[in-house]
């Protein structure tokens, strides 16, 4: 089915992440008469092919010059994995989610001390970048073998000391990630602690409200 369920997971996950694209990447459309290429993205994940289409050329060029830059590679892996969601052929999904999964495991081998010190809104690019690739493997489909080591990941992450440093804001959409992730993987009692957490922190934001509904209907 082309719009399976771990397509429409993924997606709803990525935009929560939308928001942060890279301020290099907004650079690139300066012009105030035409949308910026975060908004691009943001019109890309709701299933404009277009949109689609356009970040991912702008991420194309913008590597070629950048080859080796870890945030602008995950992102170029999440948009991959849109160009699979809106691909007709089951074959040409199956390699752009494969040519996604490398592109989020290159990000992941590329990163290094300097991207944990370096702030990326109200977090740091390191976090970023282990969370949208975490996120991401854990709606991949079964056979790719990659939700076990998105939630490993994640988890690891999310009880580390450094994680914990930064205010429940910033980080509010990495654990309704860790949730809807959790609960597309069955890890019932995952996605519960991960609710809780979000309450114990933020009873009253509203991802911590979506998170706990979404826990409460799993259970039902």
């Amino acid at each position: 089915m082309r719009n399976s369920l771990w397509v429409q997971c993924l997606f709803a996950t990525v935009l929560t992440v939308a928001f942060s694209l890279s301020l290099t990447l907004a650079r690139v459309d300066a012009s105030p008469a035409t949308k910026s290429l975060q908004e691009f993205y943001l019109d890309a994940t709701l299933g404009n092919t277009k949109a689609s289409a356009q970040v991912l050329v702008t991420l194309e060029n913008l590597l070629i010059q950048y080859p080796n830059d870890p945030l602008l590679t995950a992102y170029y892996g999440s948009t991959l994995s849109m160009k699979a969601r809106d691909a007709w052929l089951p074959w040409n999904r199956q390699k752009f989610v494969a040519a996604g999964v490398s592109s989020l495991n290159k990000s992941l081998a590329l990163l290094t001390d300097e991207a944990f010190e370096t702030p990326y809104y109200g977090l740091n690019e390191g976090i970023y970048i282990q969370s949208l690739a975490a996120i991401s493997f854990m709606h991949m489909p079964t056979h790719l073998n990659q939700r076990q080591r998105g939630l490993e990941i994640l988890s690891a992450m999310m009880n580390s000391d450094s994680f914990h440093y930064y205010p429940f804001g910033p980080r509010a959409w990495i654990h309704i990630g860790a949730v809807k992730g959790a609960l597309e993987m069955g890890e019932i009692q995952f996605a519960n602690r991960w609710a809780n957490e979000m309450k114990m922190l933020a009873p009253t934001h509203p991802l911590t409200r979506e998170a706990l509904t979404l826990v409460k209907e799993a259970k039902i």
